[in-house]
């Protein structure tokens, strides 16, 4: 198991160092169209620090806003707050993840937060009626597992640095 970890580390390290590559070569091809291979350079770098900012410090609000997902107290869903309370504790976990509730009957679930600390967990209102206390457990312990190895921020910083390429590609193109 701990080898498979070990290489699913050493893929993702390689697919962003590559990503990164991608995207200087368009920002210096993109620079080269317009005379200039450094200010492509540069805004390419600078589009990209910018957007992932963003993502970095409002990613969470952004997604969540998007889902138009509403946060909950213990009092508004007891047994779904107990649930990720238990796989808080179960996951070693410091600080107990905000939890929102997205009104959709489509049974999706997810994580988001650039940290432990700052994470939150979302659940469709249609997977919580379909789910029994052990399956929502499963599902929790899943989003919760993302928190703590900090899955979000690895796919979060991924997607912007996909993003920046997607942008510079279609201006260049």
């Amino acid at each position: 198991m701990w080898e498979q970890i070990r290489s699913n580390q050493i893929r993702s390290v390689v697919l962003t160092i590559g990503m990164g590559a991608l995207l200087i070569l368009i920002g210096y091809f993109l620079g080269l169209a317009f005379d200039s291979a450094i200010a492509g350079l540069v805004i390419a770098i600078l589009l990209w620090v910018i957007l992932s900012l963003v993502a970095y410090f409002q990613g969470d609000s952004i997604l969540l806003g998007m889902s138009r997902a509403k946060k909950i107290k213990p009092d508004d869903h007891p047994r779904l707050y107990n649930v990720v309370e238990e796989m808080k504790i179960a996951s070693g976990l410091e600080k107990m993840p905000d939890i929102y509730i997205i009104d959709d009957p489509a049974l999706n679930a997810f994580a988001t937060g650039r940290n432990p600390n700052k994470a939150s967990v979302a659940i469709t209102s249609g997977l919580l009626q379909k789910l029994n206390r052990d399956e929502l457990q499963g599902v929790m312990a899943h989003e919760m597992s993302h928190v703590k190895n900090r899955d979000v921020l690895l796919m979060a910083m991924c997607g912007v640095l996909l993003g920046t390429i997607v942008i510079l590609a279609y201006y260049g193109s």
